[in-house]
């Protein structure tokens, strides 16, 4: 295969894989939000810091579930393009490149290296996204507003 077809899957793939995974995650950050904007006010009891922090503790386990999902998905990439053989190394290598953890002990075959950058790029880009909505949400709900 020439090495700018390779390079064409490559971008074809993490694009895909890209789009599709921040688009996942913005639907999880606006169900998240509507979550919070329908129960925060009515949570038991007035003590407002078990509400904002049973609030915040759902919204960062939806989030990492996002996450979790998205690094299937790029597993599941991996897997269709037979770069690992098992589920299992499969999903350790997308965890560990989306995350930018970066082990090394798990590595793709040379010509398919640009699908870990982009997924490393994709993975800080989004976990960036959470951080920022956990913090928005954070500061609305000790302001009293909603998120």
């Amino acid at each position: 295969m020439a090495a700018h077809t390779q390079l064409m899957i490559q971008l074809t793939v993490s694009s895909i894989l890209i789009a599709g995974t921040t688009f996942l995650h913005a639907i999880f950050v606006a169900f998240g939000a509507a979550i919070l904007r329908g129960v925060s006010a009515r949570m038991w009891g007035p003590i407002r810091f078990v509400r904002d922090s049973l609030a915040l503790s759902v919204l960062a386990l939806l989030l990492m579930f996002a996450h979790f999902i998205e690094i299937v998905m790029w597993a599941a990439a991996f897997i269709q393009l037979d770069l690992f053989t098992t589920w299992e190394k499969a999903i350790y290598f997308s965890a560990v490149s989306y995350t930018t953890l970066g082990f090394g002990d798990v590595l793709l075959p040379e010509r398919w290296g640009l699908l870990a950058g982009a997924s490393a790029a994709n993975g800080l880009l989004l976990f960036g996204l959470s951080a920022a909505f956990l913090v928005e949400a954070s500061a609305k709900l000790r302001l009293g507003g909603e998120p």
